[in-house]
């Protein structure tokens, strides 16, 4: 059951009604105008953005790439290890690695 607020008649509120959804109508479109130019200008500067790198960048981005590249076990070194110990040849030098042994344990502290 409709109420009747300050005696507006049921004709003039259905005629103000009309003409509010037809201005929010208007104001939609409005929106989505300038929503659209907004997204055309946001995509014409993700056009026009570029990034220029250094040399020193474009440097050091060669160097990881030519690292990268490298193998990470030297197979020739391991190979002639292997070797001089099948063979009976390889050399133990007893100082050197303890020395090394100190040298790592003082690095832990």
């Amino acid at each position: 059951m409709p109420i009747n607020i300050s005696n507006i008649s049921t004709h003039a509120k259905n005629s103000t009604s009309q003409t509010n959804r037809a201005n929010e109508q208007k104001h939609v479109k409005a929106d989505h105008d300038s929503a659209g130019k907004a997204n055309q200008a946001s995509k014409a500067m993700l056009e026009q953005d570029s990034v220029n790198l250094t040399n020193s960048a474009m440097r050091i981005k060669s160097l990881e790439d030519q690292i990268a590249r490298l193998p990470i076990v030297d197979t020739q070194k391991v190979e002639q290890i292997r070797n001089s110990l099948r063979d009976g040849t390889f050399e133990f030098n007893s100082v050197r690695i303890a020395e090394k042994f100190i040298s790592f344990e003082k690095g832990l502290y």
